[in-house]
């Protein structure tokens, strides 16, 4: 015969407070039937549950025995019952987990071991524990501190009770693909949850199916970082970069400007000394408001407050803007394999946001005008529905492993270093690379040159 389990809680004075489907299955009574009723009521005449959770409750361990329990309009079924008294921070009993056996057992289960349960009464993380149903089995007082609810408004309720209108059912569906999965077993991600009062509180969630001997899921157990605390600093530091950069533009806009007008005005008067000055004086302005256009850019993709506004634009003026800064650069620009003219630049139309799409473009020759020795290569196509730009230098190059973190925000090379930034530039091309639903690549050479691409549905 097979061996069938369950499992149910029950209060300090034996009252069942939640009920597993393998028990109810066992004794054939509804989930109504049993809450709220004395564990006493299902056992057969002659059988002393009451001294066996005694026992449990004075010696602090769990107690074990054969029983005999009343089935719904039936014979009685022989049982294993093992009582395991649940105990809060500090050391309150506050319920009873009865497992349910058709077999002997002395197997603990890995949710009721010693260690786990030490880690789980003092985790300052909200872990809850449900059964394979995904009922709710046990919280630990963080999880009740986080959310607001009493023990026995949660117990054998679903996790769905803090769903928020921020958890989509696709959500839903690749979170528990993900669990299911053999070769994976858990989920992990950042989620909106709401507390007892319709409060937003987001976690960091991650979620696993815990498994017996056989291999078969018994429990799932869900742990929840809160951050509402590191989600307000981002919010204050998202505003207070918002801010610096707001003050910064307009006296570096002043600077340009009025520097321009006065080489501008003053013409063939002023002496080669002094225009140099001047020159200098609007390229520092140029460098730091590019680079305080990087850190907002960054700012906003890494909060994911980054906005799209996709349009049809011309794919010719969006490369003639970005390509404008560098033609004084000494460098030679070829595209398409020829010398770079207007004339020369393909006149296409795609959809996508223009100042974005320029920005991409940009910083990729930016950071190749910056290291190439004489020529910079840039290659358009258009395949289908996909726009692809590569942009090649004939500097130095850069090796696999300084590649593999080239697209880290604030990364920069020994190379980059010297030559000054934020070295947000390329980590900026992958956030909107990204947000138009592209990708963005690296192709490291030591030899000399390096060639950066991406492509995006146009």
């Amino acid at each position: 015969m097979t061996d069938k389990k369950g499992n149910l809680s029950i209060n300090p004075d034996g009252i069942v407070i939640r009920s597993s489907e393998g028990v109810r299955e066992l004794l054939g009574f509804s989930e109504d039937e049993l809450s709220g009723k004395s564990l006493t009521v299902f056992a057969a005449s002659g059988v002393a549950i009451t001294e066996l959770i005694d026992a449990a409750r004075s010696s602090g361990s769990v107690k074990g025995a054969t029983a005999s329990l009343r089935r719904k309009d039936a014979d009685p079924v022989d049982a294993y019952l093992s009582v395991y008294p649940l105990k809060d921070r500090v050391n309150t009993l506050y319920a009873f987990l009865v497992l349910v056996s058709t077999a002997k057992t002395t197997e603990v289960p890995g949710i009721l071991s010693e260690e786990f349960q030490r880690i789980f009464r003092f985790a300052n993380d909200a872990v809850a524990v449900t059964d394979k149903a995904g009922n709710i089995m046990d919280v630990n007082q963080s999880f009740l501190d986080t959310y607001g609810y009493a023990r026995e408004e949660v117990l054998g309720k679903n996790p769905r009770l803090l769903k928020s209108r921020h958890s989509s059912k696709a959500l839903y569906e690749r979170m528990w693909k993900d669990i299911l999965d053999p070769a994976k077993g858990f989920w992990r991600g950042e989620i909106i949850n709401l507390t007892r009062d319709g409060k937003e509180v987001p976690v960091l969630l991650s979620i696993n199916a815990i498994k017996d001997d056989s291999g078969e899921i018994r429990n799932f157990l869900g742990i929840a970082f809160n951050m509402t605390r590191q989600k307000e600093h981002e919010r204050l530091n998202r505003m207070y970069i918002d801010h610096i950069v707001h003050d910064m533009r307009g006296p570096l806009t002043s600077i340009m400007t009025s520097s321009e007008l006065l080489l501008l005005q003053l013409g063939d008067a002023l002496t080669d000394k002094h225009r140099k000055r001047f020159e200098v004086l609007i390229s520092g302005a140029q460098k730091l408001s590019s680079m305080t256009s990087d850190i907002l850019d960054f700012s906003r993709a890494e909060s994911g407050v980054l906005i799209l506004k996709k349009a049809k634009v011309s794919f010719s003026k969006v490369l003639k803007d970005a390509v404008l800064p560098f033609q004084s650069s000494g460098k030679k620009l070829i595209l398409n394999g020829s010398p770079y003219s207007e004339d020369s630049v393909p006149e296409r139309v795609v959809e996508a946001d223009e100042d974005k799409l320029q920005r991409i473009i940009y910083n990729i020759l930016s950071n190749a005008f910056k290291h190439a020795a004489s020529e910079v290569r840039l290659s358009t196509a258009f395949t289908g529905a996909t726009l692809s730009v590569t942009v090649t230098d004939d500097g130095k190059g850069i090796s696999a492993i300084e590649a593999e973190r080239i697209f880290d925000a604030f990364y920069q090379t020994e190379d980059g270093i010297k030559t000054g930034g934020a070295g947000l530039g390329l980590s900026i091309v992958k956030s909107f690379v990204e947000r138009h639903g592209g990708r963005v690549w690296v192709e490291p050479s030591t030899e000399g040159g390096i060639t950066f691409g991406f492509s995006i549905p146009s």
